[in-house]
């Protein structure tokens, strides 16, 4: 019997994966591999401890290049793994745990090197990694805003991307994703655990702090609007957004569905359709003061092309809106048109 879980998980994630960094011969293995979605995370999680310990091998032979290379595939092969597993939350905080170390391992090997930091919050703290290029002076910054089912450790390629082009990167592990999962669950007010950010970020002299600007992909396309009122941030990107959650959440796939449910914390997908009607732009995109870019495409299959226009319809004069006729969701189809659009608008309104 075909797995229908595995086949929508397949046709979905591909491109994703592409975009991340996944080397194409290990996708191939996969989808030769997994007939079942049981086997998904098991087949991954074998995957990345053989670039950990080509990594391992590289590093005593004192090839740190090559070592940080096979560490942070490592450490993607791990966050893809348990990315929708959600059965066994004891099993999923176990591999994020592994992909946490791996990318530790990579952190110092990588160009320019990564440096993990904690973001005070709420009498604790979440994880991000800060890379910064090498500069004269305090260099500008973009924070990384995931997705709900995202995790830093998948943008290693979207922050070379910026940092090529001088701007330094902060991917983070906001309040319920990723391990953060343990102590919080994901938030509307996404603008609060930004600002705790911004607050962190302000206090690195390696850092402009005149010159902080914000991304986002999926959930985080909303998420990074909503931090754009923020008057530190100084240009937004969000690329595969939505404006309100609830009117499309039936049109959404059952797995994109259940994926929220578990960010959100829900029992039930009829749960989370309720919790859904919280994530909303109402009042929001008025009050942003710096430029605001929104990519979409024709083809997402999860946010539609629609509510792009209603968030430009709501912004200022301040805002562009860029739609791929033939980008998926994110455009994780088309990163060679998407990406450098980005990066290059982000640097423009930064003053690289």
């Amino acid at each position: 019997m075909v797995d229908v879980a595995l086949q929508e998980t397949i046709a979905h994630r591909f491109p994703r994966l592409m975009a991340a960094g996944v080397d194409y011969n290990d996708a191939q293995t996969v989808l030769s591999t997994i007939t079942r979605m049981e086997e998904w995370m098991p087949v991954w999680e074998g995957l990345a401890e053989g670039h950990e310990a080509l990594g391992d091998v590289a590093l005593a032979e004192e090839r740190t290049l090559t070592a940080g290379e096979a560490f942070v595939r490592a450490a993607l092969y791990f966050h893809i793994g348990q990315s929708v597993s959600f059965g066994n939350a004891e099993e999923k905080a176990r591999v994020q745990r592994r992909q946490r170390a791996a990318y530790a391992k990579a952190a110092p090997h990588l160009i320019p090197p990564a440096k993990v930091i904690d973001i005070p919050f709420d009498a604790d703290s979440f994880p991000a990694n800060l890379r910064v290029p090498d500069t004269d002076g305090p260099a500008p910054c973009v924070l990384i805003t995931c997705g709900g089912d995202s995790t830093k450790e998948e943008f290693h390629t979207l922050e070379n991307e910026f940092l090529r082009r001088g701007i330094a990167t902060c991917a983070y592990d906001g309040p319920g994703q990723s391990l953060t999962q343990l102590k919080w669950r994901i938030r509307p007010d996404w603008e609060v655990p930004v600002g705790a950010v911004l607050d962190a970020l302000e206090t690195r002299p390696e850092i402009d702090r005149g010159r902080m600007g914000i991304w986002g992909r999926s959930f985080g396309g909303y998420a990074a609007p909503r931090a754009a009122a923020d008057p530190r941030i100084k240009a937004c990107v969000s690329i595969g957004g939505f404006h309100s959650m609830a009117g499309f959440w039936n049109d959404m796939p059952f797995a994109v569905q259940d994926t929220l449910r578990f960010a959100f914390g829900d029992d039930t997908v009829e749960e989370a359709a309720e919790t859904a009607k919280l994530y909303t732009l109402n009042g929001v995109l008025g009050r942003i003061g710096c430029p605001l870019l929104i990519v979409h495409s024709e083809l997402d299959e999860i946010c539609p092309v629609e509510e792009s226009q209603r968030m430009i319809d709501e912004a200022g004069d301040d805002a562009e809106l860029v739609v791929f006729q033939e980008g998926n969701h994110v455009c994780d189809n088309i990163p060679f048109k998407s990406r450098p659009l980005m990066a290059d608008w982000m640097a423009a309104k930064l003053g690289v």
